[in-house]
Protein backbone atom coordinates (compact mmCIF):
# COMPACT_ATOMS: atom_id res chain seq x y z
CA UNK A 1 0.00 0.00 0.00
CA UNK A 2 1.18 3.55 -0.67
CA UNK A 3 0.80 4.58 2.97
CA UNK A 4 3.10 1.78 4.10
CA UNK A 5 5.67 2.55 1.42
CA UNK A 6 5.63 6.23 2.36
CA UNK A 7 6.47 5.41 5.97
CA UNK A 8 9.15 3.01 4.81
CA UNK A 9 10.91 5.77 2.87
CA UNK A 10 10.61 8.38 5.65
CA UNK A 11 13.52 8.73 8.13
CA UNK A 12 12.67 7.87 11.74
CA UNK A 13 13.71 11.32 13.01
CA UNK A 14 11.26 12.98 10.63
CA UNK A 15 8.47 10.65 11.69
CA UNK A 16 9.00 11.47 15.35
CA UNK A 17 9.26 15.16 14.65
CA UNK A 18 6.14 15.22 12.50
CA UNK A 19 4.23 13.23 15.13
CA UNK A 20 5.24 15.68 17.86
CA UNK A 21 4.21 18.61 15.67
CA UNK A 22 0.83 17.03 15.01
CA UNK A 23 0.27 16.58 18.75
CA UNK A 24 1.14 20.22 19.38
CA UNK A 25 -1.32 21.48 16.77
CA UNK A 26 -4.44 21.13 18.85
CA UNK A 27 -7.61 22.57 17.30
CA UNK A 28 -8.52 26.07 18.46
CA UNK A 29 -11.58 26.28 20.73
CA UNK A 30 -14.86 26.81 18.88
CA UNK A 31 -16.50 30.21 19.23
CA UNK A 32 -19.25 28.78 21.46
CA UNK A 33 -16.61 27.36 23.82
CA UNK A 34 -14.78 30.70 23.96
CA UNK A 35 -18.00 32.58 24.70
CA UNK A 36 -18.93 30.11 27.43
CA UNK A 37 -15.57 30.58 29.16
CA UNK A 38 -15.75 34.37 28.84
CA UNK A 39 -19.29 34.34 30.24
CA UNK A 40 -18.16 32.17 33.15
CA UNK A 41 -15.42 34.70 33.99
CA UNK A 42 -17.98 37.51 33.78
CA UNK A 43 -20.32 35.71 36.17
CA UNK A 44 -17.48 35.00 38.58
CA UNK A 45 -16.53 38.69 38.63
CA UNK A 46 -20.14 39.73 39.27
CA UNK A 47 -20.52 37.20 42.08
CA UNK A 48 -17.19 37.54 43.90
CA UNK A 49 -15.57 40.95 43.42
CA UNK A 50 -15.65 42.73 46.80
CA UNK A 51 -16.36 46.41 47.46
CA UNK A 52 -13.25 48.44 46.67
CA UNK A 53 -11.75 51.91 46.28
CA UNK A 54 -9.32 53.31 43.74
CA UNK A 55 -7.92 56.62 42.55
CA UNK A 56 -9.60 58.09 39.47
CA UNK A 57 -8.15 60.73 37.15
CA UNK A 58 -10.54 62.15 34.53
CA UNK A 59 -10.06 64.33 31.49
CA UNK A 60 -13.33 65.47 29.87
CA UNK A 61 -13.01 67.45 26.64
CA UNK A 62 -15.04 69.27 24.00
CA UNK A 63 -13.37 69.37 20.58
CA UNK A 64 -14.06 71.18 17.32
CA UNK A 65 -12.10 70.73 14.07
CA UNK A 66 -9.53 68.75 16.03
CA UNK A 67 -8.93 71.65 18.43
CA UNK A 68 -9.65 71.61 22.15
CA UNK A 69 -12.44 74.04 23.05
CA UNK A 70 -12.93 73.12 26.70
CA UNK A 71 -11.48 70.64 29.19
CA UNK A 72 -12.29 69.66 32.77
CA UNK A 73 -9.83 67.57 34.77
CA UNK A 74 -10.91 65.75 37.91
CA UNK A 75 -9.11 63.86 40.68
CA UNK A 76 -11.44 61.62 42.65
CA UNK A 77 -11.70 58.66 44.96
CA UNK A 78 -13.77 56.11 43.06
CA UNK A 79 -15.84 53.57 44.98
CA UNK A 80 -17.53 50.36 43.85
CA UNK A 81 -19.84 48.95 46.51
CA UNK A 82 -21.64 45.64 46.54
CA UNK A 83 -25.22 46.24 47.61
CA UNK A 84 -26.85 44.34 50.47
CA UNK A 85 -29.68 43.15 48.21
CA UNK A 86 -29.94 39.45 47.39
CA UNK A 87 -28.74 40.18 43.85
CA UNK A 88 -25.63 41.88 45.25
CA UNK A 89 -25.48 44.44 42.44
CA UNK A 90 -22.44 46.71 42.11
CA UNK A 91 -22.93 50.44 42.66
CA UNK A 92 -20.50 53.12 41.46
CA UNK A 93 -19.81 56.47 43.13
CA UNK A 94 -16.99 58.98 43.39
CA UNK A 95 -15.71 61.45 45.98
CA UNK A 96 -14.33 64.46 44.13
CA UNK A 97 -11.02 65.73 45.47
CA UNK A 98 -10.10 68.41 42.94
CA UNK A 99 -11.41 70.01 39.75
CA UNK A 100 -8.96 71.64 37.35
CA UNK A 101 -6.27 71.42 40.02
CA UNK A 102 -8.34 73.18 42.69
CA UNK A 103 -9.57 71.44 45.83
CA UNK A 104 -13.24 70.59 45.69
CA UNK A 105 -15.67 68.83 47.98
CA UNK A 106 -18.62 68.97 45.61
CA UNK A 107 -20.28 65.78 44.47
CA UNK A 108 -21.85 67.21 41.31
CA UNK A 109 -19.51 67.56 38.34
CA UNK A 110 -20.01 69.89 35.39
CA UNK A 111 -18.06 68.17 32.60
CA UNK A 112 -18.39 68.31 28.80
CA UNK A 113 -19.02 64.54 28.80
CA UNK A 114 -19.28 61.91 31.52
CA UNK A 115 -19.49 58.12 31.58
CA UNK A 116 -20.43 55.46 34.10
CA UNK A 117 -21.02 51.72 34.22
CA UNK A 118 -17.51 50.64 33.24
CA UNK A 119 -17.16 48.62 36.44
CA UNK A 120 -20.70 47.42 36.98
CA UNK A 121 -22.05 46.69 33.52
CA UNK A 122 -19.56 46.85 30.64
CA UNK A 123 -19.01 43.08 30.54
CA UNK A 124 -22.39 41.90 31.80
CA UNK A 125 -24.29 43.82 29.12
CA UNK A 126 -22.43 42.30 26.18
CA UNK A 127 -20.71 39.13 27.42
CA UNK A 128 -23.07 37.33 29.78
CA UNK A 129 -24.97 34.10 29.13
CA UNK A 130 -28.38 35.74 29.38
CA UNK A 131 -27.46 38.29 26.68
CA UNK A 132 -25.93 35.89 24.14
CA UNK A 133 -29.18 35.75 22.17
CA UNK A 134 -28.98 39.52 21.69
CA UNK A 135 -25.83 39.52 19.56
CA UNK A 136 -24.10 37.89 16.64
CA UNK A 137 -20.47 37.13 17.55
CA UNK A 138 -17.55 36.42 15.25
CA UNK A 139 -13.77 36.20 15.10
CA UNK A 140 -11.89 39.35 14.10
CA UNK A 141 -8.46 38.21 12.86
CA UNK A 142 -7.87 41.46 10.97
CA UNK A 143 -8.12 43.59 14.12
CA UNK A 144 -4.74 44.35 15.76
CA UNK A 145 -4.39 42.55 19.10
CA UNK A 146 -1.41 42.08 21.43
CA UNK A 147 0.51 38.78 21.18
CA UNK A 148 -1.21 35.93 22.99
CA UNK A 149 -4.69 37.47 22.59
CA UNK A 150 -7.57 37.12 20.14
CA UNK A 151 -10.12 39.68 18.99
CA UNK A 152 -13.83 39.14 18.38
CA UNK A 153 -16.76 41.27 17.24
CA UNK A 154 -20.40 41.52 18.28
CA UNK A 155 -23.41 43.09 16.57
CA UNK A 156 -26.90 43.56 17.99
CA UNK A 157 -29.36 41.14 16.39
CA UNK A 158 -32.42 42.87 14.97
CA UNK A 159 -34.43 39.65 15.25
CA UNK A 160 -33.85 39.53 19.03
CA UNK A 161 -34.58 43.19 19.76
CA UNK A 162 -37.96 42.44 21.36
CA UNK A 163 -36.72 39.59 23.53
CA UNK A 164 -36.94 40.48 27.27
CA UNK A 165 -33.17 40.14 27.74
CA UNK A 166 -32.45 42.41 24.77
CA UNK A 167 -34.79 45.37 25.22
CA UNK A 168 -32.01 47.45 26.82
CA UNK A 169 -29.67 46.84 23.87
CA UNK A 170 -29.77 49.84 21.57
CA UNK A 171 -30.47 48.92 17.92
CA UNK A 172 -27.39 49.37 15.77
CA UNK A 173 -24.94 48.50 18.56
CA UNK A 174 -21.63 47.09 17.36
CA UNK A 175 -18.43 46.31 19.22
CA UNK A 176 -15.44 44.12 19.78
CA UNK A 177 -13.57 42.47 22.63
CA UNK A 178 -10.12 40.97 23.15
CA UNK A 179 -9.35 37.96 25.36
CA UNK A 180 -6.13 36.35 26.57
CA UNK A 181 -5.37 32.62 26.82
CA UNK A 182 -7.36 32.32 30.06
CA UNK A 183 -10.39 33.92 28.36
CA UNK A 184 -10.18 37.01 30.52
CA UNK A 185 -11.33 40.12 28.67
CA UNK A 186 -8.47 42.60 28.31
CA UNK A 187 -10.40 45.10 26.19
CA UNK A 188 -14.02 45.73 25.23
CA UNK A 189 -15.58 48.52 23.22
CA UNK A 190 -18.99 49.31 21.77
CA UNK A 191 -20.38 51.91 19.38
CA UNK A 192 -24.01 53.03 19.31
CA UNK A 193 -26.06 55.73 17.59
CA UNK A 194 -25.88 58.69 19.97
CA UNK A 195 -28.22 61.50 18.84
CA UNK A 196 -27.47 64.92 20.36
CA UNK A 197 -30.45 67.22 20.13
CA UNK A 198 -31.76 67.03 16.58
CA UNK A 199 -28.48 65.69 15.21
CA UNK A 200 -29.18 62.01 14.56
CA UNK A 201 -25.83 61.21 12.93
CA UNK A 202 -23.64 61.22 16.05
CA UNK A 203 -22.02 57.94 17.12
CA UNK A 204 -20.91 57.20 20.68
CA UNK A 205 -18.06 54.81 21.44
CA UNK A 206 -16.95 53.58 24.86
CA UNK A 207 -14.06 51.24 25.65
CA UNK A 208 -12.60 49.65 28.76
CA UNK A 209 -9.10 48.22 29.18
CA UNK A 210 -8.68 45.66 31.98
CA UNK A 211 -5.67 44.53 34.03
CA UNK A 212 -5.30 42.06 36.92
CA UNK A 213 -5.58 43.56 40.41
CA UNK A 214 -5.10 41.75 43.71
CA UNK A 215 -7.73 42.39 46.39
CA UNK A 216 -7.57 40.52 49.67
CA UNK A 217 -5.25 37.90 48.19
CA UNK A 218 -7.39 37.24 45.09
CA UNK A 219 -6.86 38.41 41.53
CA UNK A 220 -9.60 40.31 39.70
CA UNK A 221 -9.53 41.89 36.25
CA UNK A 222 -10.54 45.52 36.77
CA UNK A 223 -10.56 48.63 34.56
CA UNK A 224 -7.27 50.45 34.11
CA UNK A 225 -8.53 52.91 31.46
CA UNK A 226 -11.99 53.92 30.31
CA UNK A 227 -12.47 56.04 27.18
CA UNK A 228 -15.75 57.36 25.80
CA UNK A 229 -16.13 59.72 22.85
CA UNK A 230 -18.62 60.97 20.29
CA UNK A 231 -18.02 61.77 16.65
CA UNK A 232 -17.89 65.32 15.35
CA UNK A 233 -20.45 66.32 12.72
CA UNK A 234 -21.23 69.52 10.86
CA UNK A 235 -23.81 70.29 13.55
CA UNK A 236 -22.22 68.90 16.71
CA UNK A 237 -18.82 69.15 18.40
CA UNK A 238 -16.93 66.04 19.45
CA UNK A 239 -16.63 65.06 23.11
CA UNK A 240 -14.06 62.81 24.78
CA UNK A 241 -13.89 61.29 28.28
CA UNK A 242 -10.72 59.56 29.50
CA UNK A 243 -10.37 58.06 32.99
CA UNK A 244 -7.38 56.26 34.53
CA UNK A 245 -7.70 54.01 37.59
CA UNK A 246 -4.86 53.18 39.99
CA UNK A 247 -4.13 52.32 43.64
CA UNK A 248 -6.85 49.71 44.08
CA UNK A 249 -7.61 48.57 47.61
CA UNK A 250 -10.48 46.80 49.26
CA UNK A 251 -13.16 48.87 50.94
CA UNK A 252 -14.33 47.52 54.30
CA UNK A 253 -15.92 49.08 57.34
CA UNK A 254 -14.65 48.18 60.78
CA UNK A 255 -16.09 48.58 64.25
CA UNK A 256 -14.84 48.20 67.81
CA UNK A 257 -16.87 46.79 70.68
CA UNK A 258 -15.89 48.25 74.05
CA UNK A 259 -16.62 46.52 77.36
CA UNK A 260 -19.37 47.99 79.49
CA UNK A 261 -18.36 49.73 82.72
CA UNK A 262 -20.31 50.57 85.85
CA UNK A 263 -21.34 54.16 86.35
CA UNK A 264 -19.87 55.34 89.68
CA UNK A 265 -22.02 58.47 89.66
CA UNK A 266 -25.21 56.58 90.32
CA UNK A 267 -26.72 57.51 93.71
CA UNK A 268 -26.12 54.93 96.44
CA UNK A 269 -29.11 53.48 98.27
CA UNK A 270 -29.31 54.02 102.03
Amino acid sequence: MRLSSLFARTPLACLLGCFATALGQQPAPALDQILSRVEANTEQYKATVPSFLCDERISSQEIRDGKLKHETTVEALFRVTRSASPAGSLEESREVRSVNGKLSSGKKLDMPISFNGGFSGALAKFLSADRRECFDYGADPASPAPPGTEAFTFTAREAAAKQPACVSIQPGTTGKFVVDASMQVTHIERTVPHPIGKDQTVLGTASVDYAPVTLNGRSFWLPSTIIAFTTETTKTNAFRFTAKYTNYHRFAASSTILPTTSDSTQPQSR
